[in-house]
């Protein structure tokens, strides 16, 4: 069995290009970012994703923040879950096991079926994977926003296996990791 192609054509972004242009305050566009690749539910079903997370560098704290978090069943399920507050886990950004912090260091994307590596060293790899399993994730990719702000990345979740991420997944995070960089670029925080 293959991986289905995935329609996502110029209108599909076109419509998550307006929905981040909406945004008036630094708030509304974190939570445009999570949210806007679900304004076509037949494209984020296809795709198999669940969550998406914006996480951006605080430079004083040298900590990379988790900011906001998709409005959806899956992302409720992993609030529910956790041991800690979405906003209270802060990675250290020169962690050398945390693949956000790899990721966004390194300027190339990581993927991993086991979310300890996205919450080491602030939770345990217990508490991680409870979180992983309330959310019913499979697997998440993190694709880093170099030149955004100060950095940052995001983490796209999906229900789907590891194996069933292709080329067109790859070729949509990119993408929109770029639309997403270049809105965090309009609103000085």
């Amino acid at each position: 069995m293959g991986i289905p192609h995935i329609p996502v054509n110029e209108r599909y972004y076109s419509g998550i290009e307006e929905l981040l242009k909406s945004a008036k305050t630094d708030q509304q566009l974190f939570q445009a970012i999570a949210d806007a690749p679900f304004h076509d539910k037949s494209v984020t079903t296809m795709f198999g994703l669940g969550i998406v997370v914006l996480l951006l560098v605080n430079k004083k704290a040298k900590t990379i923040d988790r900011i906001a978090l998709a409005r959806t069943e899956l992302a409720q399920g992993t609030l529910n879950m956790s041991s800690k507050p979405f906003r209270e886990i802060k990675i250290p950004l020169s962690n050398k096991e945390n693949y956000i912090a790899i990721a966004i260091r390194s300027g190339h994307y990581m993927i991993t079926s086991d979310w300890q590596y996205l919450f080491t060293p602030d939770l345990s790899a217990e508490d991680a994977r409870f979180n992983q399993a309330g959310g019913g994730i499979a697997c998440s990719a993190i694709y880093p926003l170099p030149g955004a702000r100060d950095g940052g990345a995001i983490i796209f979740s999906y229900f789907e296996t590891i194996d069933r991420i292709g080329e067109e997944h790859h070729k949509f995070m990119k993408q929109y990791a770029s639309i997403a960089a270049k809105a965090l670029g309009r609103i000085k925080r």
